[in-house]
């Protein structure tokens, strides 16, 4: 009987069908367990009028994707930054999102390691902590002693059974998309099935450790001549496709600043000239940059961490993102308004010219408020909501762009408030767009 049992397992764990089965009831529970914690939420938040039923819903799709794991977890952080595609309440919620599990055993760390290099795990490393020093969905991360340099690493491992589960994940929900649309066909006037393949086709590339650390040569090349701004060193003998050993980088969080005597505004400054040289200039964009992916160390140097989320803008791209940040700058509504809508994936406005009425009385607006006072992603994100409304689609590097600024943006408000994101942005826009930024316009930030 036992021998009948192994069996039947060995022959479930194989079966394409069976784990689809399997997986599919998970979902159709974690699904139910979701209703009733937005019927709740709906409840709790009667008072807060017509977003109650948008908070409900955007409390129960964390508590989905919470419950489903890694890949539902993935993409409800990158839905998250999609404000053209989803009402602000939404956004709000699932933007909370976190990676938040449990590590996994040391015993599959050094089975992972020992595959993949072919050797004894004390053969790499002279010293190893089986402790990770942070755990998330992807991967967890150990600190170790390179035994071939002495060096003290990080050493990013991936989740035995990750791969696996991400693409079981993706046919489910790429079958669950494509028949929604059919049964409801508003969801086709978002392109829904198209948003889930590509918010799968990142969680997918974020899986494989060899992109990160591709990515990772390719910010410090972009930043070979930027002092202030670094990325951590690979140790390219010791990294694949699931382990990437890295500097251990030991520097400060946000909150820890002034405590350690480090210079605030330098480090404003540079993160400013970070995240306008990715976007306008090399076009390869940091797109999950948020202040858990920074450390600080004196006097003023940013380290940036997790690189396995870009965003990989073509030429065409990063002009149209200086031009669209430009044109904002100096009031021009209407060139907003087409560059939005020439560069959409999707796109079914009612009307056009009530879309671009709407569009310039947003620019004007902003222009009232002064140049100097202008908060570009705060703008921006009120931009998407109007391209929700009217069916337009912002493309995936327009909301990743926004994420990175909104990001640098966040720092500056909140560190050094007397610095201006946008001035610090025009000689870059300049320099993009090969023209000569307006000294007037630079006096009015």
């Amino acid at each position: 009987m036992a021998e009948a049992t192994a069996v039947l397992q060995g022959v479930r764990q194989r079966s394409p069908a069976w784990r689809i089965t399997v997986r599919s009831l998970q979902m159709a529970r974690a699904a139910a367990a979701a209703a009733l914690v937005f019927a709740r939420e709906l409840v709790r938040e009667r008072r807060a009028g017509r977003e109650a039923p948008l908070r409900a819903l955007g409390r129960a799709l964390v508590h989905l994707c919470n419950r489903l794991g890694a890949t539902l977890i993935k993409v409800g952080q990158i839905a998250s930054t999609r404000g053209d595609l989803l009402p602000p309440a939404i956004i709000e919620e699932i933007s909370q999102l976190r990676d938040q599990v449990p590590p996994f055993a040391f015993e599959e760390v050094r089975r992972t390691i020992e595959r993949e290099f072919g050797k004894p795990l004390e053969a790499i490393y002279s010293s190893f902590d089986p402790t990770p020093v942070a755990a998330a969905s992807v991967a967890q991360v150990h600190r170790a002693v390179l035994r071939s340099t002495g060096d003290t690493v990080a050493v990013k491992v991936r989740r035995p059974d990750i791969l696996d589960k991400i693409h079981l994940d993706r046919s489910i929900l790429l079958f669950v998309a494509r028949t929604l649309e059919r049964i409801l066909p508003t969801l086709r006037l978002v392109s829904f099935e198209g948003a889930m393949r590509e918010f799968c086709v990142a969680v997918e590339k974020q899986i494989h450790l060899s992109n990160e650390a591709k990515n990772n040569l390719r910010f410090t090349e972009n930043f070979k001549d930027e002092p202030d701004v670094r990325f951590p060193h690979l140790y390219l003998e010791a990294c694949n496709d699931a382990v990437l050993t890295m500097e251990f980088v030991d520097g400060v969080r946000e909150e820890e600043l002034e405590q350690r005597g480090i210079d605030v505004r330098r480090i404003v400054e540079g993160g400013m000239r970070c995240v306008c040289r990715m976007i306008f200039l090399h076009g390869f964009v940091h797109a999950d940059l948020h202040p858990g992916n920074l450390r600080f160390q004196a006097p003023g140097v940013i380290y940036v961490l997790d690189l396995g989320l870009v965003a990989t803008l073509t030429e065409e791209d990063r002009l149209t993102n200086a031009r669209l940040m430009f044109a904002l700058a100096t009031g021009d509504g209407v060139t907003v308004a087409r560059i939005f809508y020439e560069n959409s994936v999707h796109k079914d406005p009612p009307n056009y010219a009530d879309y671009e009425a709407d569009i310039c009385r947003f620019v004007e607006s902003v222009r009232n408020k002064g140049l100097g006072k202008l908060q570009v992603t705060l703008e921006i994100g009120r931009i998407f909501d109007l391209l929700r409304r009217h069916r337009i689609h912002a493309s995936s590097h327009m909301t990743m762009v926004n994420l990175a600024m909104m990001t640098v943006e966040g720092l500056g408000k909140r560190l050094a408030p007397e610095l201006s994101l946008e001035k610090e942005a025009l000689p870059y826009l300049g320099e993009a767009l090969g023209i000569q930024v307006p000294p007037e316009l630079l006096e009015t930030m």
